[in-house]
Order: structure tokens, then sequence, then C-alpha cells
């Protein structure tokens, strides 16, 4: 069960803001949920902390853990892809992709990636999570500096799921899923 319905989005009206706002809704219900019941002492959300939301939080048992989501939201504006960092091939992003492949796995217990299709309709399978890995693989022609990079949307959604498959995702890499028998 998700909290935040489906976001509709729509090219021209900030479609990664509308995607990071019901992201973000959907992570603090979850969150506050999971702290009610004692499985979650205490967390704290920030937005734009680098990459697009970093949750920290304090469990229980004492341990401490950190997740982080890059979001990307493809409107059909480039033709077949979505853009990471700025023109010239800065950001944090970029900076994040051209590590080795040593720190790319340590990263990637860390951060993921979250893209939606939002040329495909409310409802379908138009969202996919994803690794800094797969990232790096679905660059077109491969990252680098001094240029604009860009995801090549088609190869990330060819596992596409849906909104409900999208959060249980998300919920388990913050691995505060309720165990069941």
């Amino acid at each position: 069960m998700e909290y935040v319905q489906e976001p509709d989005i729509i090219q021209g009206s900030n479609p990664e803001d509308t995607f990071q706002e019901a992201i973000v809704g959907e992570l603090r219900n979850f969150l506050a949920e999971k702290k009610a019941n004692g499985t979650l002492a205490e967390y704290f959300i920030l937005e734009k902390f680098g990459v697009d939301i970093a949750i920290f939080m304090r469990l229980p048992n004492g341990h401490f853990t950190v997740r982080f989501f890059e979001l990307k939201a493809f409107v059909g504006s480039r033709q077949g892809g979505v853009g990471f960092g700025d023109q010239k091939g800065k950001g944090v992003q970029v900076d994040l992709l051209l590590l080795g492949n040593s720190q790319l796995s340590l990263a990637n217990q860390f951060i993921r990636w979250v893209l939606m299709d939002g040329t495909r309709p409310r409802g379908s399978r138009r969202f996919a999570i994803f690794d800094n890995n797969e990232a790096k693989n679905a660059a077109m022609g491969n990252v680098r500096r001094g240029k604009q990079n860009n995801l090549r949307v088609n190869d990330l959604m060819r596992n596409a799921i849906t909104w409900s498959q999208l959060i249980e995702s998300i919920r388990a890499f913050i691995g505060l899923q309720e165990r069941t028998a």
C-alpha cells in the first residue's frame, strides 16, 4: 500500500519537482509509520543535498544509516534522453558516475536513481529504479566532462515498473520492510 498517489507529470510544469514531491511525501509517511511502530528510532530528510533526496536514519539498535535518491523525469524534451549534471559536464551526478568501479559499488549501497517516463500514461509501467553502474552504462556516449550528459531512457525502461512496484522497491532499498514468515 502506498500513501501518495502516482503523480501526474506534465511537460513544462517542473516534472522533476512534481515527481520529487510525490516521492518525498511517500517517504515521509512511510518513515513516520516506522518511527511510530518502533522500527526506526529517528530520521530526517534533506532535499537537494547533492542528490535530490537524502534520508538519515538512526535505528532502534543504535546503528545509523543513510540512503540517497537521484530523481529524473523524462517528458520527451531530449530525444530519447534525460540529462544529468550541467551542460558543461559538471555536477554531483557526473562526479559520482566518473568514480571507479569499486567506488561505484560502495556508493550502490547507499544511492539509487529513479526515473519516471512522463510520456507513458499514468498507471502504466513508467518507472525505473537502478544503481550507479546501471546509470553509467545507460549514459549516451559515456560520462565525461565538457558536454551535457544524458541517460538513454529506453535502456533504463526495459524493465519498467508501476508506481506501486516503485514504492515497494524504494522501501526495500531503505531496508525497513516488515519481514514476513
